[in-house]
């Protein structure tokens, strides 16, 4: 999971510079502020920061960019974070020569390293820093605060359509007192930290995952979707507590939602998936807002919403926004409103092998 605050961006803009006195003074490769030039082609790169007690650093191809562990921050020595921004980029480098296949193949990256001079300090960079004690401490306030959205969800799966709504009504109105909290204390020292996760990916964005996309926003997380090559993610931008939920609510709605269309397209020969989605997300969400306005100021609402496009914007700087236009079918869409206004949203914890009933739908 990606993280940002002001400290880390600083050290963002450190890892960087690093990087480009690495490529320009010790390969001999024309750096320019966002891309280097490489056999002949004008090559993008970024380098991100991520939270994990797996591994201390990847390249991820799709994306053209470094990403290094938050912790080499506070444990690592100068030296042995140039060593893993050089061991990276030499991943980097052997999949611009090689392709995917150097992605699985250590040869193509023990030949780069070797062919610039990098010996096993390079190569085995990630030796220099014991993982094992590296632990991963999460503040437990916000694990409660987890649970008991998702004990509330859980309830949502009653067969007393009252209930079956309170629970929903319940988990978001927990959730929106839980971000409130946050709000009065962000005048305080502790500095906001904001995490970028991944909830869903595929080939090509649908209707379906712009419903999701409108959903998630009732979370209070800043969806996004982001493009690579061939590739699209849906990420979701937020504090740790709202991201953890919207992943969990994601996961969910990606099966449900298809579900549900499917069962609905019996009834309705007819029905366009497009306009029905499309419906699904208005319905849902403006359930949501209106119980909002209902338990909260409007003044705090838009208080939220402020610090949430402040949230998305340390995160992604140049943000480009995309409409679609299309052609919607008043009756899909209409029927998509309906079952999007009783929609409660029931995630395990768990996917069993088993089928699970993950969404109530009341009719």
């Amino acid at each position: 999971m990606l993280i940002y605050s002001k400290t880390i961006i600083s050290f963002i803009k450190r890892l960087k510079s690093d990087f480009r006195e690495i490529i320009s003074q010790e390969l001999g490769i024309k750096i320019y502020r966002t891309r280097f030039f490489y056999k002949g082609r004008m090559v993008p790169y970024d380098i991100v920061v991520f939270e994990n007690n797996t591994k201390l650093g990847y390249f991820e191809s799709n994306f053209f960019r470094i990403a290094i562990n938050r912790k080499l921050m506070y444990l690592a020595k100068d030296q042995v974070i140039r060593d893993i921004l050089r061991h990276e980029l030499m991943h980097f480098i052997a999949w611009l020569d090689y392709g995917d296949m150097a992605l699985n193949h250590l040869d193509y990256f023990k030949s780069t390293c070797k062919r610039f001079n990098y010996g096993e300090s390079v190569s085995h960079a990630y030796t220099n820093l014991e993982l094992a004690n590296m632990q991963v401490t999460q503040n437990l306030q916000n694990e409660k605060i987890i649970e008991k959205v998702k004990k509330l969800l859980k309830l949502s799966s009653s067969d007393n359509p009252h209930e079956a709504q309170l629970a929903t009504m319940k988990a978001n109105e927990l959730l929106l007192n839980h971000n409130l909290e946050l709000l009065t204390q962000l005048n305080g020292e502790k500095e906001e930290e904001i995490y970028v996760k991944r909830v869903l990916s595929g080939k090509k964005a649908m209707a379906k995952h712009q419903a999701i996309y409108e959903i998630l926003k009732t979370f209070f997380v800043s969806p996004v979707f982001s493009y690579g090559r061939n590739i699209f993610y849906l990420e979701v931008t937020g504090t740790y507590t709202n991201t953890q939920l919207a992943e969990y609510v994601a996961n969910y709605l990606d099966y449900e939602l298809e579900k549900i269309y499917q069962i609905e397209k019996k009834h309705n020969p007819l029905i366009v998936k497009n306009s029905f989605m499309q419906g699904v997300g208005i319905g849902y969400t403006d359930k949501i807002t209106t119980n909002q306005k209902h338990h909260t100021g409007p003044k705090e609402l838009i208080a939220l919403k402020d610090v949430l496009k402040e949230q998305v914007e340390m995160v992604y700087q140049r943000l480009c926004h995309k409409t679609t236009r299309s052609h919607s079918c008043q009756t899909s869409l209409y029927l998509g409103k309906k079952i999007g206004n009783n929609l409660s949203i029931n995630p395990a914890l768990k996917r069993s092998t088993s089928i699970l009933k993950l969404l109530s739908i009341k009719h």
